[in-house]
């Protein structure tokens, strides 16, 4: 089996080599010019963008239909799973799943994660180490639902400009309009894959608190698996980072940078994280 999903997943092209995972870029496009993602561009250069033109957006695009036929074509003889980005947030996912329904002589299975980020990279990793032990698909797909189950994410901002020009807080107007001068809490609705408010702060340390209160809230004193992230805003993920440390038990894998498509609507101020039971993920993976 060979697994697929997309480069919203945080996954370096290190570990994707080590889990033989084939990630899929998205497209960004900043001042008429067209990069892919994790190829042509990498979160330092798109910040570096955004410092030199401030005033300046970058809109995306996912993978096309056509180019997950090509990609699945090319492995005709095997069996594929491939996990995409939220589909509330992205329309990789209806890619994928459109070129599947084109090729149906090959056996391929299109996931939802739901999520986004480090979450979404632990979904594929799982899967990954699954399907490189040989576990049939029916295996893969209840661990992969387990940590789906069991992941909280979720993202704090100083700047809102970037995410609400990308259109994908619109659901979200009225609470939008209200903390303009608050930094918001965002993190993932599980019923449709779209983001959801779960809090806000006046200030970056209040935001990192509130944030550990909301993973106590949700695992209690489990020990947990943690990974922070941010865009380019390193003093603020280090102060999450120490209120993680001071309040929670963890297993705290590395500081990872929002992966380009999606530092492109979080812009430069984003941190956040993901956490989930390390006994859970352990177990899957051992």
């Amino acid at each position: 089996m060979i697994i697929f999903t997309d480069s919203a997943a945080n996954l370096s092209p290190e570990k994707a080599a080590q889990l033989k995972v084939q990630v899929v870029p998205f497209h960004l496009t900043f001042m008429g010019k067209t990069y892919r993602d994790g190829v042509d561009i990498y979160p330092k250069d798109l910040y570096k963008l955004y410092t030199e033109y401030p005033n300046e957006f970058t809109t995306t695009s996912q993978p096309s239909v056509g180019d997950y036929v090509s990609l699945f074509e090319q492995h005709a003889d095997e069996e594929i799973l491939t996990i995409s980005l939220s589909s509330g947030l992205s329309g990789a996912y209806s890619s994928a799943a459109s070129a599947a329904h084109l090729l149906p002589n090959q056996k391929i299975t299109v996931l939802d994660s739901r999520t986004v980020g480090p979450a979404l990279g632990w979904i594929v990793e799982v899967a990954a180490r699954g399907a490189l032990a040989q576990w049939p698909l029916e295996r893969i797909l209840q661990a992969v639902e387990q940590v789906k189950a069991n992941t909280f994410t979720m993202v704090g901002f100083s700047d809102l400009r970037h995410l609400i020009n990308s259109g994908r807080v619109s659901h979200l107007k009225g609470i939008v309009a209200s903390i303009l001068h608050v930094k918001p809490i965002i993190s993932m609705n599980d019923a449709d894959g779209r983001y959801k408010n779960v809090g806000q702060a006046m200030t970056e340390n209040k935001m990192a608190q509130r944030m550990v209160e909301l993973v106590t809230a949700r695992f209690g004193s489990q020990k947990l698996r943690m990974q922070c992230m941010h865009g380019d805003n390193l003093p603020g993920v280090e102060t999450l980072r120490k209120a993680i440390r001071q309040s929670l038990d963890c297993v705290e894998q590395d500081l990872v940078a929002v992966t380009t498509v999606l530092g492109a609507h979080a812009g430069p101020t984003v941190i956040g994280l993901a956490a989930m039971p390390e006994t859970l993920f352990a177990s899957l993976t051992a």
